[in-house]
């Protein structure tokens, strides 16, 4: 602003450092371009009113196009200086540069962007007649459900405590509490889509997940394509990063005697 307060004129603007290479239609290339003089433009750019709106005018007479102020500044034979800027002043324009000014933001506030992040789940609940059995968003038929106050879709459960617990965000219970008579009967595929909403804020995005039920019956092998696709489309993710199995313990613990089904997840998450 200092420079073009005095001098009608100014932009941020950084000096060319890579190899410029004039090229033909063809892709062959025709010589090496100098650079030295050379700069690129970026922002913010900064102009006196007076002098901006007769560059205007000039390119309105003219016929002028120019991809930013200054181009039409120099059409109209007016002086603009540059102010040097550095590397890290970049400005969105495509999506990738979303994911360099998210880790710049990371670097700046001490937190370095970190590669993956990992976080388990686990949950369980007791059979209980009359209840419609739910895992992973698919009903499954069998002559009892599992008790909650939601729809006790532990397979889904479990998978919403990993997520959390690899971003940091606690667990299932300080999101959605059993005390709250909002979620009484409440659909966890839906809680899932509201805690995968929640990745957005620190910029964090799922890579995969791994989920185990733990169950002596129903038998479950014929379900579980289904439960991949709801799960994925609820994680907006591609079927490949979402793998459930199922197995038994063998007729041993509180599973093995029917008495309900647990399940495992571990979460991968990255940042965006």
């Amino acid at each position: 602003l200092r420079a073009a307060a005095e001098h009608g004129a100014a932009i941020a603007a950084v000096p060319v450092a890579d190899t410029l290479k004039a090229v033909d239609g063809n892709g062959r290339i025709r010589h090496t371009v100098p650079r030295d003089g050379l700069w690129r433009a970026q922002t913010p750019q900064a102009f006196r009113l007076d002098l901006l709106e007769r560059a205007y005018r000039h390119a309105d007479r003219h016929g002028v196009r120019g991809t930013d102020e200054a181009a039409l500044f120099e059409e109209a034979g007016l002086e603009v200086r540059v102010v040097e800027s550095g590397e890290t002043n970049i400005k969105i324009t495509r999506p990738e540069d979303l994911t360099m000014a998210q880790a710049l933001l990371r670097i700046r506030h001490g937190r370095e962007p970190l590669a993956f992040r990992v976080g388990h789940g686990f949950d369980a609940h007791r059979f209980e007649p009359g209840r419609k059995l739910i895992l992973g968003g698919v009903e499954i038929p069998h002559t009892a459900g599992l008790l909650g106050h939601s729809d006790a879709d532990a397979l889904t459960h479990a998978l919403c405590d990993a997520i959390l617990g690899a971003a940091g965000l606690g667990d299932i219970g300080r999101h959605f509490p059993d005390t709250d008579p909002a979620y009484k009967g409440a659909d966890s595929i839906g809680l899932l889509r509201q805690v995968m909403a929640r990745l957005r804020p620190p910029g964090l995005r799922l890579v995969n997940a791994d989920i185990t039920v733990v169950a002596q019956r129903p038998r479950l092998a014929a379900h579980l394509d289904a439960m991949r696709e709801t799960i994925a489309a609820a994680c907006g993710v591609d079927q490949q990063a979402v793998n459930i199995k199922a197995t038994t313990t063998e007729k041993m613990g509180y599973t093995g005697r029917e008495e309900g089904i647990s399940c495992h997840a571990v979460a991968l998450l990255a940042a965006v």
